[in-house]
């Protein structure tokens, strides 16, 4: 009787994991239409866009973590892009972006 509980535990564990992996979507390979600057997450992509418009200065001291800037044509593969940002793999790293890029 124990065993036939386990087994159905884990079949129902399965079934959940593969209803999950099926919602997740797989990054697309896309070529990048602007130069755009990319952040380790999109609260620093956010901030440095609102620094930006203060003249490069951010209102508070902060410690930037660290961007990359790639050019117009980089292939990156495109994670999510909404009217919040974009989410991309870089370098096997993701990255976000404060704009809606594609």
């Amino acid at each position: 009787m124990g065993d036939r509980i386990a087994f159905l535990a884990f079949v129902g564990i399965c079934a959940v994991t593969g209803a999950a992996d099926a919602g997740s979507t797989l990054p697309l390979r896309k070529t990048l239409p602007q130069d755009a600057r990319f952040c380790p997450s999109w609260a620093e992509a956010h901030e440095r866009t609102l620094a930006s418009l203060n003249n490069g200065r951010p209102p508070y001291a902060v410690r930037w973590k660290g961007c990359v800037y790639l050019k117009k044509g980089a292939q990156v593969d495109v994670v999510a892009s909404d009217d919040e940002g974009t989410e991309i793999v870089y370098r096997g790293r993701r990255w976000f972006a404060d704009d809606p890029l594609f």
